[in-house]
């Protein structure tokens, strides 16, 4: 049995979508109460509550081991990894950051904290795949409102990025889940095919909209102030801007890995493809 953690999530969605499609069992968490019910294959789980995480466990081979950015992420990753290795699970296949943010002295206070969960996965004996997911395209859904207005608004001038589109993550994650043993102790660089600037990027949308969208640079400072006056929570706050941050100093960010055709046989959607399949979120004039 497959545990998929953060099912209504941005790649658990898709995650779950693939393994139905492959007619492969799993069960599905959320924290949401009100879904529980709608579907035998979903279950509350809440990492925070160790109870809801044993019972989660019961009959589990293989975890799939996802969720958002938050203080206690460390804590209650880690926390599922040892109810995991007592319930007898065989493999976690865990999404990280991407390299250029993971490790322990990373300026990046969500890479070190998934390089802290990494070591205690790997400490627990347990068999493990990494995923190193590059830049979301899915953030660019975030910007629909600037692009709408014309406008990409990114804290980058010429630096490269290796989009990748959450549902390549998901098809790669979905993949080793249904052959774990094929993917014992490695790590993946998911990226999508094409290394872009920001204003690569407007151009893309611009043309796949047919109207013309700008980069529109942002200083550190004027992102972190978009971000206060969203509400988003001073956490959140210091991830975007700590990770903007890396992606205008390290160049390895705009490298393209293979690795998502290598493991599952197609390539990496590309960024026209992504807009075009989310041109109405986009304003698209076509």
């Amino acid at each position: 049995m497959i545990l998929v953690t953060g099912a209504t999530g941005t790649i658990g969605r898709s995650v779950v979508s693939g393994l139905i499609a492959a007619r492969t069992p799993f069960r599905a968490t959320t924290r949401q109460e009100s879904l529980v019910g709608s579907d035998p294959s979903l279950v509350r789980m809440e990492l925070g509550d160790r109870d809801s995480v044993v019972a989660a466990l019961k009959g589990v081979e293989t975890v799939f081991l996802n969720s958002s950015q938050h203080p206690e992420m460390a804590a209650h990753q880690s926390g599922l990894i040892d109810a995991a290795a007592q319930a007898g699970v065989r493999h976690v296949v865990k999404v990280s950051a991407g390299s250029a943010a993971t490790g322990r002295d990373k300026p990046s206070w969500v890479g070190r904290a998934h390089a802290e969960i990494e070591a205690h996965l790997e400490r627990s004996g347990l068999g493990s795949t990494i995923l190193r997911p590059n830049y979301f395209m899915q953030n660019l859904l975030g910007l629909a409102p600037a692009i709408v207005a014309g406008k990409l608004p990114m804290a980058l001038q010429e630096h490269r990025l290796a989009l990748v589109d959450a549902r390549d993550i998901a098809a790669v994650a979905a993949a080793v889940l249904r052959n774990p043993d094929a993917h014992r102790g490695r790590s993946y660089e998911v990226t999508g095919p094409e290394s872009l600037t920001p204003a690569d990027i407007a151009d893309l949308i611009s043309a796949g909209l047919g109207k013309r969208v700008n980069h529109a640079p942002l200083t550190l400072e004027e992102l972190r102030a978009s971000a206060t006056r969203s509400g988003a929570p001073e956490w959140i706050q210091r991830h975007v801007v700590e990770l903007m941050d890396i992606y205008a100093r390290d160049d390895s960010v705009g490298l393209v890995s293979h690795d998502v055709e290598l493991v599952t046989g197609h390539a990496p959607v590309g960024l026209a493809k992504f807009v075009d399949d989310h041109a109405p979120r986009f304003g698209s004039v076509t």
